[in-house]
């Protein structure tokens, strides 16, 4: 039976989409080409013109498509603490290993997030507004209440761990090595062991930001 005609456009824009997010993540808007985006998805350089209009057009539909993927983690979340018990130690510590694994799951949309913000010094206003802000205010409603702190004054320390899980979520694999190991870093380290210690380490130092104790990181053995 023949692939349905809108199900060949679905994927043939996924893959540009794929190839652009990557390239605008890597090179920021200005240094990525119409050209290298069609090469790296393996189309021509007219098919992007006819789904998305112009660089423009093809940047803003990754901003969008990135936007619905970091959506997800707030059911990730919701799916990690379904049963756990309600502690605020207990739920800041398994926000922030879910908002860690995701981060390192999805670098080039966190990457390409962290671009936008670079090229204009800002997170952009829709994205604050309408994603930002009320989940900062929702979370730090929550910790108030499992704390009886006033909710605002979770909110700059809760900031400050998003973009320590964004900031090693979007290392390479070399750097998270040099960070576990230092020096004596092994020809074949193991990035499982070294995604595991910083995990751990984030969540020792988000924790104590916020007032809770936690047991410290132990970096991999060589």
């Amino acid at each position: 039976m023949p692939r349905p005609v809108n199900a060949d456009a679905q994927a043939t824009q996924r893959k540009i989409l794929m190839s652009a997010s990557e390239l605008f993540a890597q090179r920021g808007r200005a240094g990525a080409s119409v050209r290298g985006i069609a090469r790296g998805a393996g189309v021509s350089l007219a098919m992007v013109h006819h789904y998305f209009g112009s660089k423009d057009g093809l940047y803003e539909a990754c901003v969008e498509n990135m936007l619905e993927e970091i959506s997800s983690l707030g059911e990730k979340l919701a799916v990690e603490l379904a049963g756990a018990p309600m502690t605020a130690a207990n739920t800041l510590e398994r926000a922030v290993r879910v908002g860690f694994r995701f981060a390192r799951a999805n670098r080039d949309a966190v990457r390409l997030l962290q671009r936008s913000i670079i090229d204009a010094g800002q997170v952009d206003t829709k994205i604050r507004e309408s994603r930002m802000m009320p989940f900062l205010e929702r979370v730090s409603l929550m910790l108030g209440m499992l704390t009886g702190k006033p909710p605002e004054s979770q909110r700059l320390p809760l900031q400050s761990g998003v973009f320590l899980c964004v900031r090693y979520g979007i290392a390479s694999d070399r750097e998270l090595a040099d960070i576990a190991y230092g020096a004596a870093q092994p020809k074949q380290p193991d990035i499982e062991a070294c995604e595991k210690f910083v995990e751990d380490h984030l969540v020792e130092g988000i924790l104590a930001t916020l007032g809770f104790p936690a047991p410290p990181a132990t970096p991999p053995t060589l």
